[in-house]
């Protein structure tokens, strides 16, 4: 899952790795980061499964509302031992407000929202079409160039979505809410994930997530409540309180420091390889776990997925 990991001032840049990941260019990737790979694609990849679990008894913003408390505390306490200063710095906050918006209130509240009428594994393929997304926002709003690989990569997102999407378009009961959702919740991440990239923060990322996470989560904490009630508590099983925290702990926690310190001990080519496994692991784990069946679209939706997430990754030139 990529809810929580654009880049920000506070890690290594696309393109200019740390001193020490420019060092590993040198001397080889080492082992210790193909296993934290496995722990990424794990992390983000069981997203999906854990997600279904949840919501199958746990309405969306009451488990969006753990999300948002489990992992910010969590993410807290990382940032604290890490840098033992949890506050950013003062011209951050409206950035981190709008971020938070985009990445928390609606990337949370829709994806979740997705998976209640679409199989795990197709909603998380969905929601990589990021390329597309991407291409439009930087073109409408930044004024990026236009150019062959940008292109292609929208082709082929556009593929994906076609074949993903085909199945339940025409089927008996249509779940265009589900389809409409993760695709609106994927362009509000790609463009949080923009602004987030293009903010130039100073404050380090262990401090900037856990705020991203409360502020954009208000709208959240505020309307679970309201409009969820408190009935579920009644009759949820302890295997769908069980799959929120793993959401929150797990998936978006362990996700994000495995990332960042993916970052610290490669390049960001090597990192982007958890974008391209990710979408595999989250299908694989759908099955495992749900019994999902997959089918001749989804496995052509998957190729098309990787390949539009392969022409956003640039390997560094030798020098």
């Amino acid at each position: 899952m990529k809810s929580q990991e654009g880049a920000s001032a506070g890690a290594p840049r696309p393109g200019r790795p740390a001193p020490d990941a420019q060092a590993t260019q040198d001397q080889g990737i080492p082992a210790s980061a193909w296993l934290l790979l496995l722990v990424l694609a794990l992390a983000w990849g069981s997203t999906w499964p854990m997600m279904k679990l949840a919501v199958a008894e746990i309405p969306v913003l009451s488990f969006r509302f753990i999300s948002v408390v489990a992992g910010s505390m969590t993410l807290f306490l990382v940032g604290w031992i890490k840098n033992r200063n949890i506050l950013p710095k003062r011209w951050e906050w409206p950035t981190i407000i709008r971020v938070g918006l985009l990445n928390v209130a609606l990337w949370y509240s829709l994806s979740a929202l997705a998976v209640t009428t679409l199989p795990a594994g197709r909603a998380a393929l969905l929601a990589f079409t990021t390329p597309l997304w991407a291409m439009i926002i930087e073109t409408l709003l930044y004024k990026a160039p236009i150019t062959v690989r940008r292109g292609f990569g929208i082709v082929l997102a556009l593929a994906a979505i076609g074949f993903l999407t085909f199945d339940d378009l025409f089927a008996v009961e249509p779940s265009f809410i589900g389809i409409a959702a993760i695709l609106a919740a994927s362009f509000c991440q790609t463009f949080g994930s923009i602004l987030q990239q293009r903010a130039g923060f100073e404050s380090p990322v262990y401090t900037l997530i856990p705020w991203q996470m409360v502020l954009g989560g208000i709208p959240i904490l505020i309307a679970a409540p309201i409009i969820d009630g408190t009935e579920w508590m009644t009759t949820v099983s302890l295997e769908a309180v069980l799959a929120s925290f793993s959401v929150a702990v797990f998936s978006i926690c362990v996700g994000v420091v495995t990332w960042y310190t993916i970052l610290t001990k490669t390049t960001m080519t090597f990192a982007a390889l958890g974008s391209l496994v990710v979408p595999f692991a989250a299908i694989s784990l759908s099955a495992a776990l749900l019994g999902e069946m997959l089918t001749v679209m989804d496995i052509v939706g998957l190729v098309l997925i990787t390949a539009a997430i392969g022409t956003t990754i640039r390997r560094r030139r030798a020098a």
